[in-house]
């Protein structure tokens, strides 16, 4: 492309390329993606942690019934598990949109006004898991070297997993609302 003809492109899209890099949609597809393999990540890691939970289960009552020898700790690792099952899946199932909502009065607004509600609704969603994360961080500064009762696990790492699970629930919420600026501002094609 000649010079001139890069500063009428200039001129016209406000960039020399239009696949400029810089560009918000470029920036916004990046942050879902980068979301996105985050909460993938802890949703194998919860789908792993769920598995051997049921191999862990299906174990100890095997144990129990046919040699009378139940396996320790069983069910405190299955209440362990489940921290790391429930949290780690959060941002995951938001992603989904298969988190339960009601929305038989908003999906009779228009468009425009259900984003504005959606905008303010993930706004005090995410003050609220921002603060649930920080606790729990704080949480398991406060449980120092407190271990589980029959296996002596350490209870702090549960509740970094938990935090952490909270946090990456916090940035699906943080794309959503963006999404849904992004259908607010945009201009009617109609």
């Amino acid at each position: 492309m000649s010079s001139n003809a890069k500063e009428v492109q200039k001129e016209l899209l406000g960039s020399e390329d239009p696949n400029n890099s810089t560009s918000l949609e470029d920036k916004s597809s990046r942050f879902e993606m980068f979301v996105d393999s985050l909460n993938n990540i802890t949703h194998k890691v919860s789908m792993i942690v769920l598995f051997l939970m049921m191999f862990l289960t299906t174990g100890d009552v095997i144990g129990r019934y046919f040699f009378y020898k139940p396996i320790t700790g069983t069910y405190e690792l299955t209440g362990l598990a489940m921290v790391v099952v429930i949290f780690l899946s959060l941002g995951k199932t938001q992603l989904k949109k298969e988190h339960i909502s009601i929305d038989f009065l908003t999906s009779k607004l228009p468009i425009k006004i259900e984003s504005i509600l959606n905008v303010l609704t993930s706004l005090i969603m995410l003050v609220l898991l921002s603060l649930t994360s920080w606790q729990l961080f704080e949480y398991s500064r406060r449980f120092g070297n407190q271990t589980s009762g029959d296996l002596g696990i350490p209870m702090s790492i549960f509740a970094i997993v938990a935090a952490i699970g909270i946090l990456f629930y916090a940035l699906t919420i943080v794309l959503t609302m963006w999404k849904s600026v992004a259908k607010v501002v945009q201009k009617n094609e109609s």
